[in-house]
């Protein structure tokens, strides 16, 4: 199946939903790829791995990584866009959030915290609540609320928000919601959080000390003011938002191009800014409603969001990250776009918007995919790439270089990316589904949280999927041999299984099938059919070949879960002819040996009537040495208990003399 033809049918999902997998009833839940869609796809990039191996890249710098992901808060931003906090403010809103702590339950409500505070839980302040921090060593393991007309006033204090994954935690601000932090520090866990703004929100910090990055948005007509801060993070500049930065270091300014945008636009050179305004009254600029300013900035990058249908054209500039929308039911091909490149006179190769790059550099590329948008991207090299909503993204022959965030599906949208190799942080979360398929992820496996799904198909993996929350982590992989021979019992290496979050899942493994044919053959013959048994990392079969034309092989092997849901996973394995080696074949005349029992089962004793055997080999059918000793006797007896059944072949040497035996493991 060419790549166009796969393409296309990643494209037309099923919108069906999973069923009986006992999640709650009011949620959309993971489309029902399975199983034609997902398998038609994975056997079409088994195909082409017939053809072409998998993207090898050289290993990244570790200064090339990066924990920068906007698209973390763009999914949490649009998550807030449609949140009802009136079901927030009573108790029984919140039971399922543990112990949640409300201010502003009651007419002119005041919380003073002093000193060392603990807390487990989500933090809503709300109405006309008040919460004021002073001196204190603040430990809140949840999220901050601010909305209504809400207030928190911080001072001198210093701030801990543990957090068990990247992006876990949060700092809300929206409707009128006000925040002002004064002299004060904030710990992460030594990873990235979020902080958003929404509405007419307004949060101002001045002195402040971040130990970990700060990802912030800002959305409908909030206001931000940061004076004095050490590592300012990054922040995503849309709407009608107003921005202020003084006196800050470190600081990424993502600068949304809506579909309204005209730019025309130099950003200014070096890494330090004594006065610099972006809106629509700089000359160049229109269609940007938001208004963003810096002084006295060091370290400053600059980056962009083109979305689908503006027209920017950027010159001049050294450009830290592009990270294109796809928005409005967005339907295109990307490709031909790479981290780290120098453009004379370049546009994108994309037919829904104009981004025309003149003497400018790019150090990274991202991908972000909303709403029901399809978008199919092959041959780039990129930073992140994220899909929300109910959008579908298909990546293959990419590389995922870690220097610009994570490869993401949430929400209900589906990625299957293939043939492509991944350096960064590989997840689905809610209800997301990912499936991985033929990859090179030599870092860490793919990971699910929430309630979502990931599936991993005959990858090269750094570690095992792992599953968090409610989620699941589907695995199989047929890892070897890749060649064998005829007329002997070849162990099938691999793993098929289906893992549950630590807080249960809603898809359990019932059993797998493994079967083969002849390449181009129509007919499938199983090695193993229905086996309810959970294989990690061990023999999925004994194959016996006895008979078998030498030849190009498939083996298939299939998963299923108790909702009849399958995965399929296909490896090639070459068949060469029988070894020609008798039972008993000396090389050597006047060195008899012989091995008994013949086949056996837990011990084989070697012996000579002439000459000491003074080492011994065993090499399985691959010729692989399986053991070997040292010995100076005329008889031996060897312990093969823990061999995996087969033919295998055991060479007994005498100084210049050696005798070579096939025997049978049982």
């Amino acid at each position: 199946m060419k790549l166009q033809k796969l393409l296309s049918l990643l494209i037309i999902f099923s919108f069906k939903f999973i069923a009986a997998q006992n999640l709650p009833t009011n949620k959309a839940v993971n489309p029902k790829l399975f199983p034609q869609e997902i398998n038609k796809a994975i056997h079409s990039s088994f195909e082409q791995s017939l053809q072409k191996s998998t993207n090898s890249h050289p290993d990244l710098a570790e200064g090339q990584q990066s924990n920068s992901s906007a698209f973390q808060l763009l999914k949490k931003m649009e998550e807030i866009k449609h949140t009802d906090f009136t079901k927030l403010t009573h108790p029984a809103g919140g039971a399922k959030l543990l112990d949640t702590v409300y201010v502003g339950g009651v007419p002119h409500d005041t919380l003073r915290i002093t000193g060392s505070y603990s807390h487990t839980g989500p933090i809503f302040v709300f109405n006309d609540g008040v919460l004021i921090v002073k001196n204190s060593t603040f430990y809140n393991d949840g999220d901050l609320y601010v909305w209504g007309h809400g207030s928190v006033f911080a001072d001198s204090s210093a701030f801990t928000f543990p957090q068990q994954y990247f992006y876990q935690r949060s700092i809300l601000a929206v409707q009128h919601g006000y925040i002002n932090f004064s002299n004060s520090s904030f710990y992460n866990s030594g990873m990235s959080h979020n902080l958003m703004l929404g509405d007419t929100a307004t949060v101002i910090m001045n002195g402040i000390h971040n130990y970990d990055r700060t990802t912030a948005g800002l959305f409908g007509y909030p206001t931000v003011s940061v004076n004095g801060c050490n590592l300012g993070g990054e922040y995503i500049l849309s709407d009608n938002g107003h921005a202020t930065f003084k006196h800050t270091d470190t600081l990424l300014l993502w600068h949304q191009f809506p579909n309204t945008a005209n730019v025309n636009y130099a950003f200014p050179q070096g890494d330090t800014v004594n006065h610099y305004v972006f809106n629509n009254t700089v000359s160049g600029i229109s269609g940007i409603n938001y208004t963003v300013s810096a002084d006295t900035c060091y370290n400053i990058w600059w980056g962009m969001m083109p979305v689908n249908g503006s027209n920017v054209t950027i010159s001049n500039s050294k450009i830290r990250t592009i990270g294109a929308w796809f928005q409005y039911g967005d339907s295109t091909h990307v490709s031909g776009v790479f981290d780290n490149s120098t453009y004379t006179n370049f546009v994108m190769p994309v037919t829904d918007r104009n981004l025309h790059l003149i003497n400018s550099t790019v150090q990274t590329w991202s991908l972000y995919v909303f709403d029901t948008s399809k978008v199919t991207v092959f041959n780039c090299t990129l930073g992140e790439v994220g899909t929300e909503n109910t959008s579908r993204l298909n990546a293959d022959n990419i590389l995922l270089d870690g220097s610009g965030g994570y490869f993401w599906a949430t929400d209900t949208s589906a990625i299957i990316a293939s043939h492509s190799t991944i350096y960064s942080t590989t997840r689905s979360e809610k209800y997301g589904m990912f499936i991985v398929a033929y990859c090179n992820m030599p870092y860490a496996g793919p990971t699910s949280i929430g309630n979502s799904i990931v599936v991993s198909v005959q990858n090269t993996l750094a570690t095992d999927p792992v599953p968090y929350d409610n989620s699941n982590a589907w695995m199989e992989n047929i890892a070897s041999p890749n060649t064998a021979h005829a007329d002997s019992i070849i162990p099938i290496k691999g793993s098929v299984w289906i893992d549950q979050g630590p807080q249960g899942g809603w898809m359990f493994f019932a059993n797998y099938s493994l079967s083969y044919q002849i390449s181009g053959g129509t007919g499938w013959t199983y090695l193993v059919s229905d086996s309810a048994l959970e294989i990690r990392n061990n023999t999925l079969a004994n194959w016996n070949t006895t008979g078998l034309a030498p030849g190009t092989y498939i083996l298939r092997l299939v998963g299923k879960s108790t909702s009849a849901d399958t995965v399929e996973d296909y490896k090639a394995i070459t068949i060469s002819p029988a070894v020609s080696v008798s039972v008993k074949e000396n090389e050597s005349a006047d060195f008899q040996v012989k091995c008994y029992p013949n086949p056996a089962t837990d011990e084989l004793t070697v012996e000579s009537s002439k000459w000491k055997v003074e080492s011994v080999r065993i090499y399985n059918v691959l010729g692989e040495v399986v053991y070997q000793s040292s010995i100076t006797n005329f008889k031996s007896t060897i312990t093969i208990k823990d061999f995996d059944k087969g033919i295998y072949f055991i060479e007994a040497a005498s100084k210049d003399k050696r005798s070579t035996i096939k025997f049978i493991k049982e």
